[in-house]
């Protein structure tokens, strides 16, 4: 289990560069809260992997949602300025990729960090940090908290180095690496993934950016290791092997969650439905609420585009939303996706996905 300092860091931008030396994979963001300034550390670039590996493999993930709409909004935007700590669970508001239902990872892609025409991961990220100076917006960072022991890590960057006594790195997913790279780096675990979120407070508009590793897997156990196993709930794949990076899709999903109900009185359904072109058998399927509480699907046969409702005890979808995960046989995610919940007194419904 990995031994990370999970965090908190929101404030207001004051500077932002490349990291330096050039050979550095990272981002450098200098935030100020409360009259201090914090140094936060974002990847741009994997150095991760093994020895003569393409240069593609050391691209990253990357998600940039401009429109976050999620349940943890309301706990985002309730951080306190500075840097504080996260509880470790969903609950307390803490990221987790697999398990929050935070966006769909098929939606993700690789990004050079310099790509042709200035057009890289370093760019693209320091236009959003730019933007979030220029307009006042606040930035909320969640990751690990080192201890600073470099009174000069930033100088080259900066010109100094902010006197605080933490830095934030780990802004992204940490979990899942596969067993030789964990042993050395110690970065598994669950409800601690580093995420960066831009608060516009003006259009009430919220930014979330998202980044992982192309080694680190999308299923994993209680403890953040790697499970194999593939749903169409994964990143896809990228061949690097003639140099192009082909993406490789990951196969589609059998089934989806399409929408969610609750009634005044308290009822509440889910419906699913089969999305493959083949008869779907739900035998020791579950959905999984809110990230705690498992229901076993009823034993029955969909056909193909054939929807349907499960029913759920009164009360188990809350009116400020939530996650749902649909949950095949071998225990791995097919679907998560937040609901965004609704008025208790009229009832209501929420589209998925």
């Amino acid at each position: 289990m990995a031994h990370i300092n999970y965090q908190c860091l929101r404030g207001e931008v004051h500077a932002v560069a490349p990291a330096q030396p050039p050979t550095n994979p990272h981002l450098w963001i200098l935030l100020e809260a409360n009259g201090e300034q914090w140094f936060s550390t974002i990847n741009v670039r994997s150095d991760k992997d093994a020895p003569g590996e393409p240069v593609g493999k050391s691209y990253l993930y990357y998600l940039v949602d401009t429109d976050f709409e999620h349940p943890y909004r309301t706990s985002i935007l309730a951080r306190p300025e500075g840097l504080s700590p996260v509880d470790r669970s969903f609950a307390g508001g803490a990221m987790d990729f697999q398990r929050a239902g935070l966006f769909d990872p098929t939606s993700m892609r690789v990004l050079p960090p310099d790509g042709p025409g200035h057009d890289g991961l370093v760019q693209r990220l320091t236009q959003i940090m730019q933007f979030a100076r220029d307009q006042d917006c606040e930035v909320i960072v969640y990751g690990n908290a080192f201890q600073k022991d470099n009174p000069h890590q930033t100088d080259a960057a900066f010109g100094y180095t902010p006197p605080t006594p933490y830095g934030l790195d780990n802004v992204h997913m940490s979990q899942g690496d596969p067993q030789a790279i964990n042993a050395r780096l110690h970065e598994n675990g669950v409800w601690r993934d580093g995420a960066c979120f831009v608060w516009d407070g003006r259009a009430k508009r919220m930014t979330a950016i998202f980044l992982s590793f192309q080694s680190q897997g999308w299923h994993t156990n209680d403890n953040g290791d790697l499970i194999f196993g593939a749903t169409g709930a994964e990143a896809p794949a990228y061949d690097f092997s003639k140099g192009d990076g082909a993406l490789i899709a990951p196969p589609p999903r059998v089934a989806q969650l399409t929408t969610a109900h609750r009634g005044p009185d308290g009822v509440c359904s889910v419906v699913l439905t089969n999305m493959s072109p083949a008869p779907l058998d739900l035998t020791d399927w579950a959905l999984l609420v809110d990230t705690q509480t498992m229901t076993a699907l009823p034993s029955a046969t969909l056909a193909p585009g054939q929807p349907m409702s499960i029913a759920l005890p009164g009360g188990r979808l809350a009116n400020t939303g939530g996650v749902l995960m649909l949950v095949n046989p071998a225990g791995l995610s097919v679907h998560c996706v937040a609901y965004s919940g609704g008025d208790p007194e009229a009832g209501w419904s929420s589209s998925l996905g």
